[in-house]
């Protein structure tokens, strides 16, 4: 079992398949999510070529996380049952080993949801030391978002709770209790923010925090594509832009050009003209779109031929 998981995994346990065989099926049936891939900053062309080195000389040591789920899961509106496997980590180990026809191991991790995994994918980013200042500041934001999301849920249950009609707590306990907030030893401990615990783990001001949480929310209202390209450094977007698109309603779209943003954000442009969100069959076969259109590229060719079979492997397990 990896070392470097155990901590970021929590509760969620690595375990592996009973078979040989049940590998092997699996490592030809991996599924990439965009919205998944996306959260993974992209890594410079020297240190992609570094770890393609280490990769072709040591193999794949490392092993690429696997969730196994249905499609009914990651997909909305789908009730199928149908088995699939989607990858967690080693986005960049599975593409190297893909192009350069190398085995990889693999283990299986269990999520709930996908914004479960979503969040066990920020902090294990979070962990990299090699992020840029754009990139750290959209994980934080994500885990602010995250945490955010999940307090809310536990906040409604507990007042749910509190409030049933058949609260199991009344009677007895609920005399206790109520002694015991009003003793004379009676302590109110002020619970933390979001902002406040993230500003002490990650050492920055709360109202960084929120900023990043912004940054966060504007990004992603763009498409993975786009996202990833600027999280990378390829494509120029100011992040002031960025943050003033989080504050704007956009009706859950997604942007696929700057064009497209900075015309919204003047006002030039109504909604519906931006692209609406799509399902990740279509995000897919969008990615396989634009992707084509970088085979002009000679230089890029063989990366962009490999992007585009695991991207086409992905879509194949849709159908």
């Amino acid at each position: 079992m990896a070392k470097k998981y155990q901590s970021s995994l929590g509760e969620q346990k690595i375990f592996q398949s009973s078979t040989f065989v049940q590998h092997e099926e699996v490592k030809k049936n991996i599924l990439i999510l965009p919205e998944l891939e996306s959260l993974i900053p992209p890594l410079h062309e020297e240190e992609r070529s570094q770890l393609e080195t280490n990769i072709l000389v040591e193999g794949c040591r490392e092993a690429l996380l696997i969730w196994p789920t249905t499609e009914a899961t990651i997909q909305a509106g789908s009730t199928s049952a149908k088995q699939v496997y989607v990858l967690v980590d080693g986005h960049n180990r599975y593409s190297i080993c893909r192009k350069n026809n190398l085995d990889f191991p693999i283990h299986f991790v269990n999520y709930p949801t996908v914004e479960a995994v979503k969040a066990f994918m920020v902090d294990n980013q979070l962990g990299r030391r090699n992020l840029t200042p754009e990139q750290t500041s959209y994980l934080r934001g994500m885990k602010y978002l995250n945490l955010k999301q999940n307090k809310g849920k536990y906040d409604r249950l507990e007042h749910k709770d509190q409030n049933g009609l058949y609260d199991e707590n009344i009677g007895e306990s609920t005399e206790q209790n109520h002694k015991d907030q009003n003793g004379p030893y009676a302590q109110t401990t002020k619970k933390q923010t979001t902002a406040e615990q993230l500003a002490e783990e990650f050492k920055v001001g709360q109202t960084t925090i929120k900023r990043d949480a912004e940054f966060a929310q504007g990004l992603e209202k763009l498409s993975p594509e786009l996202k990833t390209s600027v999280l990378g450094g390829k494509v120029k977007l100011n992040k002031g832009v960025i943050q003033q698109l989080a504050k704007t309603p956009t009706q859950d779209t997604q942007f696929t050009t700057i064009e497209s943003v900075e015309t919204f954000l003047r006002g030039e442009t109504p909604l519906p003209a931006v692209v609406a969100k799509v399902s990740p069959e279509e995000e897919l076969i969008q990615s396989i779109t634009e992707l084509v259109g970088k085979l002009k590229n000679a230089k890029k060719r063989k990366e962009t031929c490999d992007q585009l079979i695991a991207l086409a492997s992905s879509l194949k397990m849709l159908d």
